[in-house]
């Protein structure tokens, strides 16, 4: 299912995306949110597999980086597309290559100390687009699923003594990232062009007029399973 429109503001478009829980964000944002903006030059920062680098065009040139000891997906260390470093190594490397196109972050930023630091940075690396997203931890599937004894899976007590970059350092509201995130882009020269809401698909047909009642009746901080933030460069 294409990305859907919902609304058109003065702020920022907004769509909907919707997802299966087992489909891959970042190829859905490959194949149905990249198409729709021009990038000649494009730096994929947490890239785990380099899964976005098989589905742009041929001429669009593509840079992956993540760290070498995540562990969210197989590493592909025969793509030279790809390559993975240090954390540390990460802001060094896009301060010396570069300047990209289009900068991704997906699903990255929560995992870091900071939260903004790394996306300012993409901001002065990026000629046209920087595209962030973030998980809806507000989700209220997510909730019920905890009250019957599931916890956050990137919070979860399980994940002791697993490399810091699997674990998200903070419980992330998508209304106040975009407030925080959308102030950082407007004092880079930067706005909130769309913003991707992603409503959950079920893997069971009998489930989708609940998941659709849930979208007429309630706010998308119950319902979406994230947000993907398209900035674009003014002027």
């Amino acid at each position: 299912m294409a990305a859907r429109t919902m609304a058109t503001t003065a702020a920022h478009k907004r769509t909907l995306m919707a997802q299966r829980s087992d489909a891959r964000l970042a190829e859905l944002i490959a194949t149905r949110i990249l198409p729709n903006y021009t990038s000649t030059t494009l730096l994929d920062i947490g890239c785990g597999d380099g899964v976005v680098s098989r589905h742009l065009p041929s001429q669009c040139e593509y840079t992956g980086l993540d760290i070498s000891d995540a562990c969210i997906y197989e590493q592909r260390h025969d793509n030279p597309k790809v390559r993975y470093v240090q954390a540390d190594q990460i802001p060094d490397l896009m301060r010396s290559e570069g300047p990209w196109d289009t900068v991704l972050l997906l699903d990255v930023i929560e995992h870091t100390r900071r939260f903004t630091p790394l996306f300012e940075l993409a901001l002065t690396r990026a000629n046209q687009q920087v595209v962030v997203s973030l998980p809806n931890e507000l989700f209220v599937l997510d909730r019920l699923r905890m009250l019957r004894g599931h916890e956050l899976n990137a919070h979860s007590l399980d994940l002791l003594n697993q490399p810091e970059g699997f674990k998200h350092q903070f419980i992330v509201n998508i209304a106040k990232a975009r407030t925080l995130l959308s102030k950082k882009a407007e004092d880079a020269g930067f706005a909130l062009k769309e913003e991707v809401l992603r409503p959950l698909v079920s893997k069971r047909s009998l489930h989708q007029p609940i998941l659709w009642g849930m979208r007429q009746l309630s706010s998308d901080q119950l319902w979406s399973m994230g947000s993907v933030f398209v900035f674009q460069r003014q002027g």
